[in-house]
């Protein structure tokens, strides 16, 4: 279990640096493209409550399942939060 809470609160961690992020890149840059950082925000957002009830449905698995679930979410959200990372990078190139 401890693994579980652990994953979901780096969830919640990730998702909190990533929108805050964005919403820091809004108040710097004065020209930023509004609309698509609004866009990754709520993709951000989706992300998370997708992968937070992924996380709750691994209980329902056979306790074999368990973890193979785990590392696939983990290895889910590391591509994701790449993913992110890079679509914010593309938003500051966009600028410069």
């Amino acid at each position: 279990m401890a693994s579980k809470r652990q994953l979901k609160n780096d969830i919640c961690f990730i998702v909190k640096e990533l929108v805050s992020e964005c919403i820091a890149y809004t108040m710097i840059v004065p020209n930023a493209n509004l609309q698509e950082v609004e866009n990754l925000i709520n993709d951000i957002l989706d992300f998370y409550g997708s992968t937070l009830s992924e996380v709750n449905a691994v209980r329902k698995a056979t306790v074999d399942e368990r973890g193979d679930n785990m590392k696939a979410i983990r290895h889910d959200v590391s591509q994701k939060v790449g993913e992110f990372v890079g679509r914010m990078a593309k938003l500051s190139e966009k600028k410069d």
